[in-house]
């Protein structure tokens, strides 16, 4: 075999491997969730515009309609305030009678159709962003469950993905230990408790796990800490075993019985005396006070006199 043979199949062989690297569902899993914050910021970036837009025209729209969804389809299909009627507005909204009197008494500026339409446009962009963000979701969602199921069944999809993406694969996360875990995604403030000695985080993006989220403060690190350590054997897990072992319900269960243990815990510890113990102050030691000591002290003064 000459060279040249060798070095083409040295080639094929690194381009074979390089497919196979790439092809990895936890990098799609870390480019989707990506994306879904992205178009969480795109569209609330432009609902906050389609407001600040309309409000030349309908500026009581924006204080009557709170649900930014709502609101975008009103000015898409409507427009003009002139065309809100009961009847067009009750498809959007329960407060139809409220808008549409507003409507007619808006002080707001005639700002004619083909000005108007442009708005519109733009909220139509706003809704399509949003329907993208949830079907980004959903793919997420179906995406994870094949790839890791015990996490998701631990921790939700949401929180499967997020963790993914933080460790930067399914493959670095099953190498972190549990403390780690709970930390990722607060690495600022670990940052700033090793440098300017603040208090250190007791839980990174784990905060969005429910049962850490609703528990008191000062309860949440003990319950972060028994998460964590059940996610890394679940990271482990579905990353060793392709997703075919499966001990989701063991883990949930045993997270449950140590958060109701850690919430018992902290209410026996509150329903508790507290014992304050008051640090006496040494006594001072009394001068003796002894006949015998005065009785040679006035002999000694008789004596010298």
């Amino acid at each position: 075999m000459n060279i040249k043979e060798l070095r083409k199949r040295a080639m094929k062989k690194a381009k074979e491997k390089t497919r196979e690297a790439l092809f990895r569902k936890d990098k799609l899993v870390i480019e989707a969730i990506e994306a879904v914050d992205d178009l969480d910021a795109v569209s609330n970036l432009l609902g906050e515009r389609v407001k600040s837009w309309y409000s030349y025209h309908f500026p009581e729209l924006d204080k009557l309609v709170k649900n930014m969804e709502t609101y975008l389809a009103i000015v898409k299909d409507l427009k003009n305030r002139k065309y809100m009627q009961i009847a067009r507005l009750a498809a959007h909204t329960g407060k139809a009678e409220k808008v549409a009197m507003l409507a007619k008494e808006s002080v707001g500026a005639d700002i004619p159709d083909s000005d108007l339409d442009q708005v519109a446009k733009l909220a139509g962009l706003a809704i399509d962003a949003k329907k993208m963000r949830n079907e980004l979701m959903d793919y997420v969602s179906k995406t994870c469950k094949e790839l890791c199921p015990n996490m998701v069944y631990l921790v939700g999809d949401n929180l499967a993905a997020r963790l993914i993406s933080h460790a930067g694969g399914l493959d670095k996360l099953a190498e972190m230990p549990a403390s780690t875990i709970q930390i990722l995604g607060a690495e600022k403030a670990l940052f700033a408790h090793l440098k300017k000695k603040t208090k250190p985080p007791k839980h990174g993006i784990i905060f969005l796990y429910p049962a850490v989220k609703k528990a008191p403060k000062r309860l949440r690190g003990r319950i972060a800490r028994a998460l964590a350590a059940k996610i890394a054997i679940a990271a482990r897990t579905d990353y060793f075993s392709g997703g075919k072992d499966f001990i989701g319900d063991k883990l949930k269960r045993e997270v449950e019985e140590r958060t109701k243990e850690v919430l018992g815990a902290g209410r026996r510890e509150l329903t508790k005396p507290s014992k304050k113990t008051s640090k006496s102050r040494p006594s001072k030691p009394k001068p003796s006070k002894s006949k015998r000591h005065g009785r040679k002290n006035s002999k000694s003064k008789k004596r010298r006199v």
